[in-house]
């Protein structure tokens, strides 16, 4: 008799047990079963400076050469260059920070500018470096012109001398609208802005 009477006391000794045991595996299994949470594709440096780029390891001036982040926006008026002017601030900087920053090369430049159109906020690019960037790349193919294009009569440019003068012009990129163009003379001032690698030296 006195068996009987314990039974219903150790069925619910049983499901206390199983429920307690339950309560403490559900939490684990849920997080194992969670995908682990990724690591966002861009990520500013502690001060803000820097922008680092997690699927290429590529690290890029916040700002454009001339700018200086203040915490909230880049400020200072931007340095306008050539692309000479441009090649040599990039290996003045590179000398400076004992770091390899360099011009980027236009595919590099084509997805920082998509990043410039993201409109969430805070914004990682901010909208005052927007503008037509120099790039280390140079066009390597002949183009047909237009010898009735003002800018073409103007500058000199005719379908006997366009691939004579293609060492002349390099890639821009407008990192507001993402724009790309090829036909930018080398001595036309535009904005710079540099990148480097991050696990450089």
């Amino acid at each position: 008799m006195s068996r009987s009477l314990q039974a219903p006391g150790l069925r619910r000794h049983h499901v206390l047990f199983w429920l307690l045991l339950w309560s403490i595996a559900w939490p684990a299994l849920v997080l194992a079963a969670s995908p682990p949470a990724q690591e966002p594709e861009w990520t500013p440096s502690r001060d803000g400076q820097w922008l680092l780029q997690r699927s290429t390891g590529l690290v890029w001036q916040r700002c454009l050469v001339g700018m200086q982040w203040n915490g909230k926006d880049c400020v200072g008026q931007p340095q306008w260059a050539d692309h000479m002017q441009a090649s040599a601030l990039a290996r003045q900087r590179a000398k400076a920070d004992a770091l390899p920053w360099r011009l980027p090369h236009l595919k590099e430049l084509q997805v920082l500018a998509q990043l410039g159109q993201q409109k969430a906020r805070p914004r990682l690019l901010p909208e005052s470096t927007e503008g037509w960037v120099w790039t280390a790349s140079i066009p390597i193919e002949v183009r047909n012109v237009n010898p009735y294009n003002y800018g073409n009569v103007m500058n000199g440019v005719s379908g006997q001398n366009v691939s004579q003068l293609k060492f002349l012009h390099a890639w821009v990129v407008n990192t507001a609208t993402g724009e790309s163009r090829d036909d930018v003379l080398k001595r036309t001032p535009m904005f710079v802005r540099l990148v480097r690698k991050a696990d450089a030296p």
